[in-house]
């Protein structure tokens, strides 16, 4: 191999590097510490260098992509998971096991995390591998393959990823360094393209060079249009109405359809699978919901509530909606509350809402519900106490009601003592799938002998009340966060409104009680002209226990001013109620019991765990290879076709003069899949002069030219015994000769177009269509 530093094309390397550097610039908003920017830096260096070496050796395209993608792995596991190799070099299961623990780390934090975001060890992992393929995939389009305009693609995705994600609009210099890097590749490999647009005679690139002579016509106004479009585009980033702000995956704080700001008012589009994270870290003032109330609200605006738990994440509702109503909607006539014993003492007070930002068909009124008026049809669904929409509403009325306001001693002495039916309540009673043992033992401690459902529901709310629970939305690392986030919970004590609500929720179920986990939001801040304010931060989750004589109610297991106060008739009156015996230890179940580390229970939960990846990649993975499948189909029977069409005449002669014309198509067929057109059909000679000139031969091939062009004028043109056998030979050697130097001196995109998609398998599969046709 030679070495040669053209051939390396070092500066087009450095500007792929200086690309994808810039479309990650917009990701030092999203995450808090700046740790992943020293290695992405190495790493997109290191993918250049690695690159240009290779070319500069002449390397196949092939090689150096597959080389590139080997060191960066290799540089990747010696700073991430040295620990985890054999003999400091060989990946092992441990390799295996650390990347996904990684990987989960960072799932976790970017679906639970709004941005700014942590910047823990996963999340650097992940970020550091993104934009290494990143720059792999750009260097090796953009500079191997010199299509720079083609490597956009992958530069457009990682920018679209980390500039959408930071919860406000672009900002102007993000785009404006993405596209001076992408236009900068443009303009250091695609000149050639400019320079041939006038030109009759267009050259394409030879060998490492880049042919650059030719008219200049419309350079100039491509350089015009090009200052132009970024000019433009950045005016109308600044005053085009933005999109609404996406997230990670599935979200960054997770949020399925997203929420814009601005124009006077919020918009929350309702995560109805209990994730309110993202509401939960939005940091926008603009509120999303605008009421006036003569009452100081100290009850929650509900929205609506599920049941289906699958140990990590709750489940959609299903609604069964009544007939639309219009104008005005009471869903308990006679204000008769299900299962709530007529002798309760009820108070009614009206709200009135000013401004709605959350998204239809969900509604947020105070609970329980009275009366509400709309200007649009209205559903109610039993099974979760919530008011569905047929079209959005900016403003409706409320009249809500206030069951027991002076607390335990507006009941009824048996309410709670009877149990809930289990066949009615079956799918209330469903306990979590993991984290089983954790808050059944922890529920034992708490309500000791108690019976009372609503004693039990009080017990548990002061449990979780009592100061030994830390309120941050922050999760503490640690076993059992991801497979049993129940019994993580109550292992660290630490969490936010879901898992509190959760853990309720599964500790009533254990005790036959009912329960459900209801959304909303807290009642918001009040403003100095009377109205009330809320805003997506405010979002809440809340646990809903069914006791016998009250029906569904309300419980705020969640600590400190995050939750406000809990309806009086919840709390335990003071100096009567038994001390929480979780209290004077603190000590709560560490989750479920685990096996010895060393056993064999390990080894099954790896491979179990390395089976469940493979099957849930698995159609990812069909879908990936039957298209690699149709793909590499159509390329075989391409590149067959394109080697009947070239040997056609040679395939079919009989004489030497039959077979050097052979010879001669085959050398005109296979030039023009290098991109080199075939001259008319004149004589041999001038036809030699067309290849002699558009070829650009070195000396040898040139004269190897010149003796295939000699062998075809004396085939054509002389008497048939003056060409010999050995015509036929030469002539075979000459053409070889030839097409060999051509295709050396060829970039490897030409060469391998020429062999995967090969004009002359083209032109043989539209001949024999147009054959078929003509017979039909």
């Amino acid at each position: 191999m030679r070495f040669n530093l053209d051939r390396g094309m070092w500066p087009e390397a450095g500007l792929a590097a200086f690309a994808t550097l810039a479309v990650a610039w917009p990701l030092t908003e999203l995450l808090r510490e700046g740790t992943w920017i020293g290695p992405a830096i190495l790493m997109v260096l290191l993918v250049a260098v690695v690159g240009s070496l290779l070319r500069s050796l002449d390397a196949d395209p092939t090689l150096v992509v597959l080389s590139q993608a080997l060191v960066a792995t290799v540089a990747i596991l010696f700073h991430y998971l040295r620990d985890t190799l054999n003999y400091g070099i060989i990946p092992w299961s441990d390799t295996l096991d650390r990347t996904t623990e990684l990987l989960r780390e960072a799932g976790t934090t970017l679906r639970t995390f709004a941005a700014p975001a942590p910047t823990n060890d996963g999340v650097e992992f992940l970020i550091v591998v993104v934009l290494t393929l990143t720059a792999i995939s750009v260097d090796s389009i953009g500079v191997t393959g010199r299509a720079p305009a083609t490597a956009g693609i992958p530069l457009a995705a990682a920018f679209l990823v980390s500039v959408s994600n930071n919860g406000h609009a672009m900002q102007p210099w993000f785009f404006a360094a993405a596209a001076l890097g992408w236009l900068l590749m443009v303009a250091q490999q695609g000149s050639r393209l400019v320079t041939g647009w006038s030109s009759a005679d267009r050259r394409e690139s030879v060998g490492s060079h880049d042919v650059a002579f030719g008219p200049t016509g419309h350079r100039r106004l491509a350089r015009i249009l090009a200052v132009v479009t970024v000019l433009s585009a950045l005016v109308a980033a600044s005053a085009l109405p933005h999109l609404p702000p996406t997230f990670f995956t599935e979200g960054l704080a997770r949020n399925a359809d997203g929420r814009s700001v601005g124009g006077g008012g919020g918009s929350v589009s309702f995560t109805e699978t209990m994730d309110v994270t993202a509401d939960l870290h939005n940091q926008s003032d603009d509120p999303v919901i605008t009421y006036r109330t003569q009452q100081l609200l100290q009850d929650p605006l509900r929205v609506t509530a599920v049941h289906e738990f699958d140990g990590t994440t709750w489940a959609e509702p299903d609604y069964d909606l009544s007939e639309p109503v219009a104008g005005s909607l009471s869903p308990h006539p006679g204000n008769a509350l299900p299962g709530v014993d007529e002798s309760v003492r009820r108070e009614f007070s009206e709200l009135s809402v000013l401004s709605n930002g959350v998204k239809a068909p969900s509604l947020a009124v105070p609970s329980p519900l009275a009366e509400v008026t709309a200007d649009t049809g209205m559903r109610w669904d039993t099974e979760t106490s919530a008011v569905r929409l047929e079209e959005p509403v900016d403003s409706y009325d409320v009249t809500f009601m206030r069951l027991a306001p002076g607390g335990v001693s507006d009941l009824p002495d048996d309410i709670g003592e009877a149990e809930a039916d289990p066949n009615e309540f079956a799918p209330y009673l469903e306990p979590s799938p993991t984290g089983v043992e954790a808050y059944t033992e922890l529920t034992e401690q708490v309500i000791g002998d108690e019976t009372n459902d609503l004693v039990i529901g009080q017990l548990l709310q002061q449990h979780f009340r009592s100061g030994i629970y830390t309120y941050d939305l922050n999760l503490l690392p640690g076993e059992g966060q991801d497979s049993s986030p129940i019994a993580h919970f109550l292992a660290t004590q630490q969490g936010y409104c879901v898992q509190f609500a959760t853990s309720m929720v599964m500790m009533a179920r254990s005790q036959g009680i009912p329960a459900r986990m209801a959304l909303g939001f807290l009642p918001g801040e009040r403003e100095p002209n009377g109205t009330w304010t809320i805003v997506a931060s405010r979002a809440h989750t809340w646990p809903e226990l069914w006791i016998d004589g009250m029906g569904w109610v309300r419980f705020e297991p969640t600590p400190g001013i995050q939750s406000g106060q809990p309806p009086a008739y919840t709390q335990l009156n003071q100096g009567t109620a038994e001390a929480d015996p979780t209290q004077e230890s603190q000590a709560t179940p560490t989750g479920e019991p685990t096996q010895d580390p060393g056993g064999a229970g390990d080894e099954d939960s790896w491979w179990d765990s390395t089976l469940d990846a493979l099957r849930s990649a698995a159609p990812i993975l069909l879908r990936a290879l039957a298209v690699v499948l149709v793909i590499g189909l159509i390329m075989a029977v391409i590149a067959i076709a394109g080697r009947r069409h070239r040997e056609a005449v040679l395939r079919n002669a009989d004489t030497p003069q039959e077979r050097i014309e052979g010879q001669w198509e085959l050398l005109k067929r296979s030039l023009e899949d290098y991109g080199i057109n075939p001259p008319p059909d004149k004589s041999p000679r001038e036809m030699g002069e067309h290849y002699q000139d558009k070829a650009h031969l070195d000396r040898r091939a040139g004269e190897s030219l010149g003796r295939a062009t000699a062998t075809l004028e004396r085939a054509r043109y002389a008497p048939a015994h003056q060409t010999e056998g050995s015509d036929d030979a030469d002539m075979h050697k000459d053409v070889v000769h030839v097409l060999d130097s051509v295709s050396s001196d060829l970039p490897w995109n030409i060469r391998a177009s020429a062999k995967l998609f090969p004009r002359s398998g083209v032109h043989y599969i539209r001949s024999v269509v147009a054959s078929w046709f003509r017979r039909k």
